[in-house]
């Protein structure tokens, strides 16, 4: 994919792709606190992982960038639980939070992933598109698996970004931050 002119609203999507998702809460967060640093109102959700659930998954959580108010995604179930744990009144309220977020007044948002929920056309994907049609910049991550139903959701040219906290930032910047004095950080 490919950043186009900014009359395509997908242009102003900046996408994570991962194949494992290790480290890359990390990088997104400290992108997010370097982008606030220089000025750049950024809202929306951070993923977070919990302690192990039982059957080996982590326990997942989002924490509103705003805020600081965390919400468990997941349901723990018990040791022998095969159904799926993930907690749609959870869900509900982190649309919730990430509409609030568009509603801010915010430059950047930023989803904490493009899930199977989402390909599967529910989950956050009406806030998602809130977002991109009030013109926020918005980032993505998302499982490499799921790049094509994303690509297709957005039905534009994304950019596709390295997991690494200095081209996000640079995307952000080339958007956002053209004709803006830089801020001072100490």
């Amino acid at each position: 994919m490919r950043q186009s002119d900014t009359n395509d609203s997908a242009a102003r999507v900046g996408i994570l792709p991962y194949a494992v998702s290790d480290g890359l809460d990390a990088i997104v967060s400290e992108a997010v606190d370097r982008l606030r640093a220089r000025g750049v109102k950024v809202a929306g959700l951070l993923q977070r992982s919990g302690g192990a659930a039982p059957g080996g998954k982590r326990a997942m959580w989002v924490e509103d960038i705003g805020t600081g108010q965390m919400i468990r995604l997941d349901q723990p179930r018990g040791p022998g639980a095969i159904a799926c744990t993930f907690d749609t009144g959870a869900l509900a309220q982190a649309a919730y939070l990430l509409q609030t977020a568009v509603e801010s007044g915010a430059e950047l948002l930023v989803v904490n992933r493009f899930g199977s929920v989402e390909a599967e056309g529910r989950g956050l994907r009406p806030e998602i598109a809130a977002a991109i049609c009030s013109g926020l910049a918005v980032l993505i991550p998302v499982r490499a698996s799921l790049l094509p139903e994303l690509q297709a959701f957005l039905g534009g040219s994304a950019t596709c970004l390295p997991a690494s906290v200095r081209p996000i930032e640079a995307w952000a910047e080339a958007l956002l931050l053209r004709g803006r004095s830089p801020a001072v950080v100490a």
